[in-house]
């Protein structure tokens, strides 16, 4: 029989897309700021739903709005153009509100179940949408790696291997804001990159 995995603990869902009636609220300057960073939000967005996770838990106050956040990991280089969000940046950018974040390369979906065994939940590198082998518009498949969401449960076999994962999938496209989305491990598999960050309370 399966076993369903999951942090102990909720982790709130924030989306990356900015509208001409959200901008202020979302903590941007103006609506052309907000419109620039929504294509490049996912890092922020994601590191925001898992530090409000941890705060949430202790009753404490969340973290700064979309627009702070990433003006803050701009000052503190954990972006980086051409590249995109830097996951040690992110990483350390946890620290200030008593998260430890360690960022991981090379790994399988076996490692990031292990952490998620353990209440750690993750911020992972996959192909946008799970699209990982697929084609995009100009027929050209899609890549591993390129946006950042939140893993915080799985669902392991008999023989404890990880056959889906439970994420929040931020977007700046309405119909891409997937929260509480399961991930069949085969596109899983297509899309994870590798590389990902596990964040316990420091």
């Amino acid at each position: 029989m399966n076993k369903i995995i999951e942090i102990p603990f909720i982790i709130p869902f924030y989306t990356q897309r900015v509208t001409e009636e959200s901008w202020k609220a979302d903590g941007f300057s103006d609506l052309q700021e907000g419109m620039s960073w929504q294509m490049r939000g996912c890092g922020i967005a994601s590191l925001r739903m898992i530090i409000d996770g941890f705060l949430q838990r202790e009753g404490k106050p969340c973290c700064e709005k979309q627009g702070e956040m990433i003006r803050k990991g701009l000052s503190r280089e954990a972006y980086k153009p051409g590249v995109g969000w830097i996951h040690q940046g992110l990483a350390e950018m946890a620290e200030e509100y008593g998260v430890s974040g360690e960022a991981h390369r090379g790994k399988k979906a076996q490692d990031v179940a292990v952490a998620l065994g353990a209440g750690k939940p993750c911020m992972l590198s996959v192909s946008p949408r799970f699209a990982g082998g697929k084609p995009d518009d100009n027929g050209v498949p899609y890549g591993k790696g390129g946006h950042l969401v939140v893993t915080y449960g799985c669902e392991l076999d008999g023989a404890e291997e990880p056959v889906a994962f439970l994420v929040h999938h931020p977007s700046c496209f309405l119909e891409y804001n997937w929260a509480a989305h399961w991930i069949p491990i085969e596109e899983f598999h297509a899309s994870f990159s590798g590389n990902y960050i596990v964040f316990q309370k420091s």
